[in-house]
């Protein structure tokens, strides 16, 4: 793959989209990974699906926190083209659609542009370098460390894991500063749902199920593997800098503004338990504290819109994929299940469900780790569930606000209204049971 290293991510590229990722890498890609002569046409038509819109709100309102807002927009330094494929030869095996996620900063450098512009977001040049230089380390460790896991889970298998067809990836080295990306299965007809939506019981199952696969599956992979994939994770550094100090002070700020009648005495209330609840040390080393002897497979960002639902015969809906392993890394079992119920399921249905969900989870987990010896019990995941959730249900807080804002935007009052009812109960839920499980 050819590359100029005398140029950075952060730099405009001449590729697809303005990124620095052309046609040709994407067949080289191809050719190379699913071996094979084929390649796309530049008939082949392309559009852009998703290209991280939540990073302008995020600038508005936390635009000079400098730490804060580098790590947030990580996780919006996406540009996600789905490609209608027209292959150079006739075939009947090969995918008709693909969707192609490239790592580009394109779309944030021209919202700080204009944020800078119009005097919402300052930063001196000293902070000017050190932004861009850690940012440029951050996204490339991110997107190896979801290229390093999907290599981990191709060794299980896709329908227990609900993981996509990868068909082809490239990796930021030496050698590769800018052009990062990955292929996969596109899912006709699929559908993302917010955080301002809710889930039934029924339609998550199938995630539960895929958890507790994933989780099993780390028995499977040789310890040195493991060690591997995870030596450069950024897990941790990206949480303590989305929750520290002045950027968690505005995320409370701005939940408490969402509705300051129903809001404003829990908000505070949480705020000044916020110091004891931020215990790093012991939500990244939970097991130690629970007594589990050895971590899990955990996705770490596993809330509704990373998950792909599809219409089922009777007219539901169902969970078919789950998208987006930047964050994944080795810790407690209960991590997962504390963001997928909290985001997915209405605040009332988390509460009255939840430990018959483990119940099942567990279930599901036993069934998948067959018979390798178990690691934790049924009450230890529910210990684990009652001591990470303080944590965790302030690392939501974002999704339930800044994100849900942005998609709201461009409904009707009338939808935006119901949406804002959806999440004014999570959220109240939500920080109710964050003072009550702490």
């Amino acid at each position: 793959m050819a590359t100029d290293n005398s140029l950075t991510i952060l730099d405009d590229g001449n590729g697809l989209f303005g990124t620095h990722v052309t046609l040709e890498d994407v067949n080289n890609s191809i050719r190379e990974q699913m071996d094979t002569d084929l390649e796309l046409t530049p008939e082949s038509e392309m559009m852009v699906i998703e290209d991280g819109n939540v990073s302008g709100f995020l600038l508005r309102n936390f635009g000079n926190i400098i730490k804060g807002v580098i790590t947030v927009l990580q996780g919006f330094s996406s540009c996600v083209v789905l490609i209608s494929c027209k292959w150079n030869k006739p075939s009947d095996t090969f995918p008709h659609k693909i969707v192609l996620k490239i790592v580009s900063f394109s779309h944030i450098k021209a919202l700080i542009s204009k944020a800078e512009k119009e005097g919402i977001f300052t930063r001196s040049e000293t902070e000017k370098k050190n932004m861009n230089e850690n940012f440029e380390i951050s996204i490339q460790r991110i997107h190896n460390q979801e290229v390093d896991f999907y290599n981990v889970l191709g060794k299980g298998e896709p329908e227990n894991l609900l993981t996509p067809n990868v068909y082809f990836m490239s990796k930021f080295d030496e050698n590769n500063k800018t052009k990062g990306f990955i292929g996969m299965e596109y899912i006709e007809g699929s559908v993302t749902r917010h955080s301002y939506e809710n889930c039934t019981v029924k339609e998550i199952q199938p995630v539960l199920k895929a958890i507790a696969h994933i989780q099993a599956l780390t028995f499977s992979i040789p310890e040195e593997e493991i060690e591997k994939t995870f030596k450069d994770n950024s897990y941790t550094e990206s949480m303590k800098s989305m929750m520290e100090g002045e950027i968690m002070t505005g995320i409370f700020m701005h939940t408490k503004n969402q509705n300051p009648e129903r809001f404003g005495e829990l908000v505070a209330r949480v705020e000044r338990l916020a110091p004891g609840i931020l215990d790093f040390e012991k939500a990244f080393n939970l097991n130690k504290y629970i007594d589990i002897p050895k971590n899990v497979f955990v996705h770490g960002d596993l809330w509704s819109a990373n998950i792909l639902f599809a219409p089922s015969k009777d007219g539901s809906m169902y969970a078919c994929k789950v998208l987006d392993y930047q964050l994944s890394h080795m810790g407690n079992p209960a991590e997962d299940l504390v963001r997928l119920l909290c985001s997915t399921l209405s605040g009332s249905q988390r509460r009255q469900n939840w430990e018959h969900i483990l119940e099942n989870f567990y279930a599901y987990f036993l069934e998948a780790m067959q018979t390798k010896e178990i690691p934790y019990t049924l009450e230890q995941l529910k210990l684990s569930y009652r001591s990470y959730f303080p944590m965790g249900g302030l690392a939501l807080l974002p999704l339930l606000g800044p994100a849900a804002d942005v998609k709201m935007k461009s409904m009707s009052e009338k939808t935006a209204e119901k949406s804002r009812k959806v999440l004014a109960e999570k959220i109240e839920c939500l920080l109710q049971d964050v003072e009550k499980f702490y």
